[in-house]
C-alpha cells in the first residue's frame, strides 16, 4: 500500500511540474507575442468613429449633390444620378456586412473615395483625413473598387467590336466626322509612369530613364477607346508593343469580322478598312501612317502633304482622348504609387469611366466641352489647342519610336492610292488652305 501511495504522489508531482512548465512556457510566449505585436492604444480613433456624421461623403458631397450639382461633378467627374447608378452596379462586388463591433463602410463611400482619388490624384493619407477612413483601408478600397468598375463596365463601355456591322458603324462615323472613310480607329501608345517595382530590375525601365507600363489603344471617332492593351513593361516602343498585342494578330490572321475592301465615295477602286497611327508603327495593308519628312519632296509633295493632313485629322481623336483622361483623371499626371498590376487595374477603370462619360449625352457635354478639345477652323486654317494641353503633367509619356522601319511594296502603293484619292474624288474644299498651299 505504501508503494502505491508513493507512486501516486510521484505521479501527482510529475503532473504539477508539467503544469508549471507549461504555464511558464505560455507566459514566455505571450510576452514574446506582446513585444512583436503590441496592442493598439485604441481600437478605433475617435475622429474615425465619427465618419458617418462628419466624413466628407456624408457632409460636403451630400450638400453639393442637392445644392450645387456642377461643383459635385467637378469633385467626382460625374452627376449625382450617374454616381448612384454606378454605386448600384458595383454593389454586389464591394458591399460588406456590418458586424456587432462596427458598421461597414458603405458602397457609396467606397466609390466616393475611389473617384476622388482618380480625379485628383490625392494621396491616400489626404483621403484618410477627408473621409475619416483608415489609410490601409483606403488602399484596399481603391484597388477593390477599380477592379469592380472594370468588371461591371467593360462588357458595355470597353467592348471590342465583334461584327461587320459594328466595324462598319465605326468606319461610317469616322468618315462622316473626319472625312477619312474605311478607317476603323486611331492608334497610339503611352508610357504610364509608376514607382519602381520591388525587385523588378530594369524590366519596367524605359528609354527616358523612368519606370512605366505601356498603354496601347485604338480610339474611335467619338473619342471612345475600343481596344486597349495595358501592362506591357516600359522598355518596349510603339512597334514592339504593336507586334506583341492581340489586335495585330486579329487584323492579320483572324480578320474575318472586319468588312472586306470596298470603294470609297466617288471612287470605284476597293480600299481596305484600316487603322491610322504615327511614324512609330510599321506601314501595312491594315495600318496607315504618315509620309516621313524625307518623302515630302518632289512632284508628289502636295499629294503626300494632303494625305498627312487628312490622316492627322483622324489621329487627333487619339490625341484628344489621351489628353482628356489625363486632364479629368489627374492621378495620371504623375507616377502612380502602385505596383504594375494595381496600376493596370486603375488604368482600366479610368478607361471604362471615360467611355461611360463620353457615351452619356449629358456626361459628354460636361466631361468634354468643345473648348477642351483640339479643333480646327476650316475657314482660317487655324488649329486651336484644346484646354487639356494646359495641364498635362508628366504621368503619360510618348512611346519611343524605333527607327529603321522598312515597309513592304504593297502597303507603300496603297498609301499612294489613298493620297491620290484625297487629291481627287475624296478632296475637301479646305484642305489646301490647311497645308498652306495656294489654291
Amino acid at each position: 500500500m505504501d508503494r502505491v501511495n508513493r507512486y501516486y504522489n510521484d505521479y501527482i508531482n510529475y503532473l504539477n511540474r508539467r503544469r508549471r512548465a507549461t504555464a511558464i512556457f505560455g507566459l514566455i510566449l505571450i510576452e514574446e507575442l506582446r513585444k512583436r505585436y503590441p496592442e493598439r492604444s485604441v481600437w478605433i480613433h475617435h475622429y474615425i468613429a465619427r465618419r458617418d456624421r462628419l466624413g466628407c461623403h456624408n457632409t460636403l458631397f451630400l450638400e453639393l449633390s442637392t445644392e450645387n450639382p456642377e461643383k459635385y461633378r467637378k469633385c467626382l467627374r460625374m452627376s449625382p444620378e450617374m454616381f448612384q447608378w454606378l454605386a448600384d452596379k458595383i454593389r454586389p462586388l464591394v458591399e460588406k456586412q456590418d458586424t456587432h463591433l462596427r458598421r461597414s463602410i458603405s458602397v457609396e463611400q467606397r466609390l466616393s473615395i475611389t473617384l476622388r482619388h482618380l480625379a485628383t490624384g490625392e494621396t491616400q493619407e489626404s483621403l484618410h483625413f477627408q473621409f475619416r477612413v483608415g489609410q490601409s483601408t483606403i488602399s484596399g478600397i481603391i484597388k477593390e473598387v477599380c477592379e469592380a468598375l472594370y468588371t461591371v463596365l467593360k462588357g458595355t463601355y470597353l467592348r471590342f467590336p465583334e461584327s461587320h456591322e459594328e466595324w462598319q458603324n465605326i468606319a461610317f462615323e469616322c468618315g462622316s466626322r473626319w472625312n477619312f472613310y474605311n478607317c476603323i480607329g486611331a492608334m497610339d501608345g503611352k508610357h504610364i509612369l509608376i514607382e519602381p517595382p520591388i525587385k523588378s530590375g530594369s524590366t519596367y525601365y524605359n528609354y527616358k530613364c523612368q519606370f512605366s507600363i505601356v498603354l496601347l489603344a485604338i480610339v474611335d471617332a467619338g473619342l471612345r477607346f475600343i481596344y486597349v492593351d495595358v501592362g506591357t513593361n516600359g522598355r518596349i516602343g510603339d512597334k514592339g508593343v504593336w507586334n506583341k498585342c492581340s489586335m495585330k494578330t486579329y487584323l492579320e490572321e483572324n480578320s474575318g469580322n472586319i468588312p472586306p475592301p470596298c470603294p470609297l465615295p466617288g471612287s470605284e477602286k476597293n480600299f481596305p478598312f484600316v487603322i491610322v497611327g504615327d511614324e512609330g508603327f510599321t506601314l501595312s495593308s491594315r495600318v496607315m501612317i504618315p509620309f516621313s519628312k524625307e518623302h515630302l519632296r518632289g512632284e508628289r509633295t502636295k499629294a503626300r502633304r494632303i494625305f498627312n493632313y487628312r490622316l492627322s485629322r483622324v489621329r487627333r481623336c487619339s490625341e484628344n482622348a489621351f489628353g482628356l483622361i489625363v486632364n479629368r483623371f489627374q492621378i495620371l499626371r504623375s507616377a502612380m504609387r502602385y505596383d504594375p498590376d494595381a496600376a493596370r487595374s486603375v488604368t482600366l477603370a479610368i478607361l471604362c469611366l471615360h467611355n461611360l462619360l463620353r457615351t452619356d449625352a449629358l456626361g459628354r457635354k460636361l466631361y468634354s466641352p468643345p473648348e477642351m478639345l483640339d479643333r480646327e477652323d476650316e475657314l482660317t486654317g487655324i488649329i486651336h489647342r484644346g484646354g487639356w494641353r494646359e495641364e498635362m503633367g508628366n504621368g503619360l509619356q510618348n512611346l519611343g519610336h524605333q527607327g529603321g522601319n522598312r515597309h513592304a511594296a504593297e502597303p507603300l502603293q496603297l498609301r499612294e492610292d489613298w493620297a491620290d484619292y484625297f487629291n481627287g474624288p475624296g478632296a475637301v474644299p479646305w484642305q489646301d488652305r490647311m497645308i498652306a498651299i495656294p489654291i
